[in-house]
């Protein structure tokens, strides 16, 4: 039972670190504090990067979008940091038993935080953005093959469609897959290869940020999340009324409406 609790305890932990993080409602600041607005009353209602681009320009778009890939990376490396450096692994792994002992789990239950606080933050009455800067922090903190792969399917597709909402869903369903991927062939063909060639593809490889079941699992999660916040943008593709990048129409106010 104390195993148990242990486990809930430290996986819960890591969660509300990374959820209270990813609450941080930066599109939202940055419309209070720029153009005394509430981004989500805008465009397409909802306070992530894209929108804010839309809304109150490409500049703060991107600025948005670089300090949401950060609120997922630092309490991803918060949690790291912690077990790697702090007398909390051993005392754990001395209670529970190296066997029942899984800290890379609680690593990566700190970006799935992040993704629920983007999504529903907790300082923003619960309505956030569509975690798709949080996945792209994710994928860039921790495995440069998934970020080289998921840029380029995202650029490759918002080339030929135009469309953000399907690059956004396509690069994370192929990251997913190739998570899934690498950890196959972690446990198969380089089964018996030392540790550095098994994680070849992950920053800071070693006994914490590892290609296993976890990472591939998290992924998988935040990009269903990811997929499920789009429901709106899905009907509107569905029905031809979604709007392409660049398009002069616009969902709801422009920023010049909202300045005057």
């Amino acid at each position: 039972m104390d195993i148990i609790l242990y486990n809930i305890l430290v996986g819960f932990c890591s969660l509300l670190l990374g959820y209270l993080f990813g609450s941080i409602p930066t599109g939202v600041i940055f419309g209070k504090i720029f153009f005394n607005s509430d981004v989500r009353n805008f465009g397409s209602k909802n306070s992530g990067g894209t929108n804010v681009a839309r809304v109150y320009g490409k500049k703060y778009g991107i600025i948005v979008i670089l300090l949401d890939m950060v609120k997922v990376a630092i309490p991803l490396i918060a949690v790291w940091a912690i077990f790697k450096f702090s007398s909390l692994q051993a005392f754990f792994a001395d209670q529970l038993g190296k066997e029942m002992w899984n800290p890379v789990l609680y690593i990566y239950l700190a970006p799935l935080g992040a993704s629920l606080g983007h999504c529903w933050p907790l300082y923003a009455g619960f309505k956030g953005g569509k975690t798709v800067s949080v996945f792209c922090g994710f994928a860039i903190a921790t495995n440069w093959l998934l970020f080289v792969t998921g840029a380029a399917t995202f650029f490759i597709t918002l080339k030929k469609t135009k469309f953000v909402s399907i690059s956004s869903m396509l690069t994370a369903t192929v990251a997913s897959i190739l998570a899934w991927v690498l950890f196959i062939l972690k446990i198969t063909l380089l089964a018996n290869q030392p540790v550095w060639l098994q994680e070849l593809t992950m920053w800071g490889a070693g006994n914490y940020v590892v290609c296993g079941w976890e990472y591939a699992s998290v992924i998988t999660i935040i990009a269903a999340l990811l997929i499920v916040r789009h429901k709106a943008n899905i009907v509107r593709l569905l029905n031809g009324t979604e709007l392409p990048v660049g398009s002069k129409k616009n969902q709801g106010n422009s920023s010049e409406e909202i300045s005057r």
